[in-house]
Order: structure tokens, then sequence, then C-alpha cells
């Protein structure tokens, strides 16, 4: 026998695949709170691999340049 899926907080979740929408092609209604915990647990991820560069402060001061960069 398989674990039931659940919620965050533990609770069984009757369906992991199906929510309710608006029409046969519409879009997902909010109703579905283990839709939204799912949604934003995935917002939260942090992959390692995609870490980009860090906030940086800026740079101060005097730009002058050394030679020729009309090239």
């Amino acid at each position: 026998m398989t674990e039931p899926t659940t919620a965050n907080n533990g609770a069984p979740v009757a369906s992991d695949e199906h929510s309710q929408s608006v029409g046969a092609d519409g879009s997902i209604a909010l109703t579905d709170h283990y839709l939204i915990e799912k949604l934003a647990q995935f917002n939260r991820e942090r992959v390692p691999e995609r870490v980009v560069h860090a906030k940086g402060g800026g740079a101060f001061g005097t730009f002058r340049t050394t030679g020729d960069v009309s090239a």
C-alpha cells in the first residue's frame, strides 16, 4: 500500500492530480488549498545550481581611460 499524499500540516489530500477549474479548459479556481500550497513551496524552492550573482553595492569614484579605446 502506498502512503497517502498529505499537505504540509499532515492532513491527507484527496487528489494530487485534479483541481476545480472554471469550465472544461478554463483557469483553475483558487479554492484548492493544496495546489496553492504546492505552488508556494515551488516558488520558495532554492536550487543550488541556479544561484545567481550576489547583489552588488555599486562602484564609486572617477573613471579615466589610460589608452585609446576607439578600436
